[in-house]
């Protein structure tokens, strides 16, 4: 109990370094928390569009239904969808009806006649989108083809520049915290060098001497991914309401408390390993020397 002991007593002979360390981590974690859930989040409503029927093929009124199972056939020989289904007049009437429920002006004089047939296909991958495009546009039964192939795109783009983003920036600040760490742990080793020299005479080890440093370098890390994930935890508790309206149907509220606990845990792991690295560092030199 005596090392523990120890840190805490380091801890309290400079609350302002040891304070700026913490906030250093804290900060760092923070902002990892908050890329590491976009970069879920985004994922988790590309993975939604994905499952949506991507590709709509509008049928003229004089196509068959040999015509129109020609074309579902063609496009199932592809390998490339997961579901095809056929959207008949009546049934496009009865979805227009629905969305349209409380606007009755909109519903007057509408009828199956007016609504074409379709056929929503549903592709195994975004980059899929585009050659079942191509094979129901060359259809000569198809007036129209819808498909939200751009908005994927966009997705995937953002996606991959939040990874980008967050890859960098979190780099900096962890870089920055690591630095922080070493210049607070290695003004500690500056101010008890004369204890250390005694220490050293009296036949203490390196590890003994080091011990107090790298479980200080540990607590700024635990302190640091706890506040963190706490911070983040409020804001997503309070905020996520109102995120979720935004979202409609894309389901990602309410986030399991047990995700919060491996995030913090995976942050503890990461947080302590810079500390104690860190704290390394910062010993390194002198006890080398000693």
């Amino acid at each position: 109990m005596k090392q523990p002991k120890e840190a805490i007593k380091l801890i309290r002979r400079s609350p302002y370094q040891a304070l700026a360390a913490a906030l250093a981590m804290s900060l760092t974690f923070f902002v990892s928390s908050i890329f590491i859930l976009l970069i879920i989040g985004g994922q988790i409503v590309l993975n939604y569009i994905e499952q949506r029927p991507q590709v709509i093929a509008f049928f003229k009124d004089n196509a068959s239904q040999s015509q129109i199972a020609d074309l579902t056939s063609k496009v199932q020989a592809t390998g490339l969808t997961t579901n095809i289904k056929f959207v008949s007049k009546e049934e496009a009437l009865a979805i227009y009806r629905e969305r349209n429920k409380n606007d009755p002006l909109l519903l007057e004089s509408v009828t199956a006649d007016f609504l074409p047939a379709s056929i929503d296909i549903s592709v195994k991958k975004a980059q899929d989108i585009q050659a079942i495009t191509n094979i129901v546009q060359q259809d000569p039964q198809v007036e129209r083809v819808i498909t939200p192939q751009n908005l994927v795109d966009q997705l995937v783009k953002w996606t991959k520049t939040i990874r980008v983003g967050g890859v960098v920036f979190v780099s900096t600040l962890l870089a920055v915290s690591f630095l922080i760490i070493i210049m607070v742990i290695g003004m500690r080793i500056a101010i008890r060098r004369d204890e250390i020299v005694i220490m050293n005479l009296v036949g203490a080890t390196k590890w003994y001497i080091a011990r107090p440093f790298f479980i200080e370098g540990a607590i700024y890390g635990i302190v640091g991914a706890t506040v963190a994930t706490f911070f983040v935890y409020s804001l997503l508790l309070f905020y996520s309401p109102n995120i979720q309206q935004f979202l409609g149907p894309i389901q990602i509220f309410p986030i399991a408390p047990l995700f919060f606990v491996y995030l913090w845990v995976a942050e503890v792991l990461a947080a302590v390993s810079i500390g104690v690295v860190g704290a390394a560092i910062a010993l390194y030199r002198y006890l080398r020397i000693e």
